[in-house]
């Protein structure tokens, strides 16, 4: 009897010594989540497949201004990207290409460059040689934080009818095909 009653106290003190590290290991994440952590392999975009292109105005680096109503009636790719993300820079040229196949199929293709002096930046030059409309935006992040982006680079495809297909963080997120034929 003595067995069991020692074997259940253990067990007990098991079970909350487990309840207290899940506790402080999901306050840890909220921490982290909220100043801006570095997302893991595979990361979730906290676009949602529910969305659509929130609405917005914003002066591209050529100058043009840009809506959402510019981005509806044709599957639009938007690409986040932070000028002190070395992954946003190394994603320009597989970003580049799906924004070539998607200009080609009557498509547009929109970087977002976060960052103090982001418009003077290498990586908003590196994006203006080959997407469609780039937008520089200062340390507020107001147009990142409209879309849902939190982590750099993060990607959101939008249909014609202006709502989100796919979208993720990192280069992985990408789409293999990016427009239906």
């Amino acid at each position: 009897m003595i067995f069991a009653v020692v074997g259940l106290v253990l067990v007990g003190v098991v079970g909350v010594l487990n309840l207290a590290i899940l506790l402080v290991t999901l306050r840890r994440w909220r921490e982290l989540e909220t100043a801006g952590g570095l997302p893991t392999a595979g990361a979730a975009s906290n676009v949602r497949m529910i969305d659509r292109i929130p609405s917005f105005s914003a002066r591209a680096l050529d100058g043009v201004t840009v809506t959402e109503r510019t981005l509806l009636g044709k599957e639009t790719l938007v690409g986040f990207f932070s000028i002190t993300c070395r992954a946003c820079a190394e994603a320009v040229p597989v970003f580049a290409g799906h924004a070539e196949r998607l200009r080609a199929a009557g498509g547009i293709s929109v970087a977002i460059v976060h960052g103090d002096d982001s418009a003077e930046s290498a990586l908003a030059a590196m994006l203006g040689d080959v997407m469609d409309i780039v937008i520089a935006e200062d340390s507020k992040a107001e147009l990142s934080q409209r879309y849902g982006a939190k982590h750099y680079p993060t990607y959101a495809w939008y249909g014609p009818d202006g709502m989100v297909t796919s979208a993720g963080v990192g280069v992985a997120a990408l789409r293999t095909e990016p427009v239906a034929p």
